[in-house]
């Protein structure tokens, strides 16, 4: 049985299955089925690569888009690579004919190799426990398939079981936004007792397990009870496709209710913790706060690509440039803000008194790193000027990177990007049970204290705080400790905060050595960002309208 999953790519099966068996080149998913699903195949050897190739579409995160991380296009970084693709995410430069995040084509692919796959795994004489295994598992990552589109576009076509051909001329509608939650979550509830329960040990980790699946379950309902997909739907026609067509208080309310109680079933079980070293929950493989992550060979690319370019030796790229806005949502220990003149806030010193999380997450100007001080003041070794890629806010991200203060050379170490976490499931819960308005608030409290345990803060959160506060304090955290997850994108949309966040500049520090020594730090723009109402959700893809005649078009586009 397959041991830890790691992304296999298509081309690595027909490597290994040409060696014995006389395989044409093309799509993996187009082989004729008897290559694949071999009923003499007794291990289901050919069988379970197919399914790795799958899991290998899963979302991978990291430095995807033009070298940026999607968080480039928030206003928590900015690229520090000038024409990165990214930009057009930032700026609103994109539209249905040219997306630089368009997974429709992607995600349909995933989908039609699950249902190849569940339509013939029958055919492989595996026993009946792997094969059950095996077919919940495509499941799941055909509901996630489907979720990934859900969020982007809002209603799309459900294939069903459907597999058709490439000559096929399938002219499927979309279907409601109401009708994709219900199917993505009805599947959900149907392989939650088919999946493996989870753990940490043993043979089979990085398969998805049933924490996984309460995960998945968990955001969905989190996303589909939130503003964008309610009273909030933009489309004054077609509104089934863009969310909810009831938006009674009543029905809202159910919907948050829905989604708290799927992350307290997962809470419930205590099979995930919250880590107490923050920065090893990212580069430890089995780390048990990680419900499901893109698994990954030991790599240094995360250090190279992001790392202060004034490490030559190592090649760092510093693609990544977090922004002065988000290093302010970084509270002080005593709970106050940065700009707070009582706070205590030394410049010189930012990590001092500070959300314990800081340090982790930016190499800022004087951090060690590699056995020298950082240096992000302009002239220093990681801000040289001149057209080199270098920060342009004074900071680099530092998060998913392993110590390497002292370090004389620059290992590998897995990097492995978290798809979900027990950490978001406390926060899903929280914000979920604060929108629901549920009578008392102590436990939606009590779930975001323990979170913020993790920075370190002088005094918890009381029990008395007003519902609008802590619906900023739930919305702070979640920027905080899930940032460069692929959060804070779809966080501002879904909460319709984007146009508000996403409407003038992001500023950095332009950091001065004086003299004498001593530094001055100012804050300085580093460029605008737009946002309009149509970007709330994307473009259909306008290839696909023109292939699909029954497809309509996403509002304002």
């Amino acid at each position: 049985m397959k041991k830890l999953i790691y992304i296999i790519p298509a081309f690595a099966l027909f490597a290994t299955v040409g060696c014995n068996k006389n395989l044409e080149e093309g799509p993996l998913e187009n082989l004729d089925s008897s290559f694949i699903f071999d009923p003499v195949d007794k291990n289901g050897s050919y069988a379970e690569q197919f399914l790795n190739d799958i899991y290998g579409n899963m979302p991978n995160g990291w430095n995807r888009i033009g070298n940026s991380m999607l968080d480039a296009a928030t206003d928590d970084a900015v690229p520090s690579q000038r024409g990165s693709s990214i930009e057009d995410l930032r700026f609103g430069r994109f539209d249905a004919f040219g997306n630089p995040d368009d997974v429709w084509s992607a995600r349909y692919t995933s989908i039609r190799k699950v249902n190849v796959f569940l339509a013939n795994i029958g055919k492989v004489p595996i026993i009946d426990e792997t094969k059950d295994f095996w077919k919940a598992e495509a499941r799941f990552l055909r509901a996630y398939s489907y979720f990934e589109l859900l969020k982007r576009y809002g209603g799309v076509p459900l294939m069903g079981d459907r597999i058709g051909t490439l000559a096929e001329d399938l002219q499927l509608p979309r279907s409601s936004f109401e009708d994709c939650v219900n199917y993505i979550s009805a599947e959900l509830d149907a392989i939650k007792p088919l999946v493996r329960t989870y753990t940490n040990t043993g043979g089979d980790y990085g398969r998805i397990t049933n924490t996984a699946v309460l995960a998945l379950q968990s955001r969905l309902h989190l996303y589909a009870a939130s503003p964008l997909f309610n009273a909030g739907n933009l489309a004054t026609a077609n509104r089934e496709l863009t969310g909810y067509t009831d938006v009674s208080d009543a029905a809202v309310k159910a919907r948050w209710e829905k989604a708290a109680a799927v992350s307290k079933e997962l809470l419930d079980l205590n099979l995930h913790t919250i880590e107490s070293n923050y920065p090893g929950v990212f580069i430890t493989r089995n780390s048990k706060e990680i419900i499901l992550s893109y698994l990954r060979a030991n790599t240094s690319d995360v250090e190279q690509n992001n790392g202060p370019v004034g490490y030559t030796k190592f090649s760092h790229r510093g693609y990544t440039s977090p922004t002065e806005e988000l290093a302010e949502a970084f509270l002080m220990k005593n709970g106050k803000p940065i700009t707070d003149p009582t706070s205590g806030y030394d410049p010189n010193a930012p990590a001092v008194g500070r959300d314990n999380r800081f340090q982790h997450v930016f190499f800022y100007n004087g951090v060690r790193w590699m056995r020298r001080p950082v240096e992000t003041f302009e002239g220093g070794l990681d801000r040289p000027g001149g057209n080199r890629t270098q920060t342009q806010t004074g900071y680099y991200l530092r998060k998913f990177m392993y110590d390497a203060n002292n370090a004389t050379s620059l290992g590998t170490q897995p990097h492995n990007f978290p798809l979900f976490r027990n950490a978001e499931i406390f926060l899903n819960y929280a914000e979920a049970l604060t929108e629901a308005n549920a009578t008392t608030q102590t436990a939606a409290v009590t779930a975001l204290n323990r979170i913020r345990n993790r920075g370190g803060f002088n005094d918890p959160i009381p029990n008395s705080v007003s519902r609008d506060d802590l619906r900023q304090l739930i919305r702070n955290e979640r920027r905080v400790e899930l940032c460069f997850e692929e959060h804070r994108y779809w966080d501002i949309r879904r909460w319709m905060i984007a146009k508000q966040v996403l409407g003038g500049d992001l500023h950095g520090q332009r950091i001065v050595r004086n003299d004498d020594g001593t530094l001055t730090y100012t804050r300085v723009s580093v460029g605008q960002v737009n946002f309009s109402d149509r970007m709330y959700l994307y473009a259909i893809p306008q290839a696909e309208m023109y292939r699909n005649r029954n497809l309509k078009q996403n509002p304002l586009w």
